[in-house]
């Protein structure tokens, strides 16, 4: 009796077949995400009005809790200043001032080595 050991081929179309439907899966997720996230941005939207008021109540309830008496027209205006983004920092524009100020504040970091390295001009040059 021989001994002959038959190799099984691998079967690389399975592999494949196993990526193609990760990818087809991968691709539906996406989707699927996209279109949930439009549908919460639109229920967002839709609902902001609801959103207000109920901003409104909640800030009533807190200051009333705090024994403070404030009138809706104020709450009113608070909650369009939010909206409004009046309280949101915005970083300055990259300007040439913007760049100047940023090389004066970090000039501790790079001062000592420019200090350095003119000296070193200095003393090459024979002027000190």
């Amino acid at each position: 009796m021989t001994d002959t050991a038959v190799a099984s081929p691998v079967a690389p179309p399975v592999v494949e077949q196993q990526s193609s439907k990760l990818d087809d899966i991968m691709l539906a997720m996406d989707v699927v995400d996209t279109l949930r996230h439009d549908q919460k941005i639109t229920e967002r939207e839709l609902a902001e009005g609801d959103r207000e008021v109920d901003l409104i109540e909640r800030l009533r309830d807190i200051y009333r809790k705090q024994g403070i008496d404030v009138p809706d027209e104020i709450l009113r205006q608070g909650v369009k200043a939010l909206r409004e983004e009046r309280f949101v920092y915005k970083p300055p524009r990259d300007s040439l001032s913007v760049k100047l100020a940023r090389l004066y504040v970090t000039r501790g970091t790079w001062g000592k080595w420019a200090l350095g390295a003119l000296a070193a001009l200095a003393i090459g040059a024979g002027v000190l």
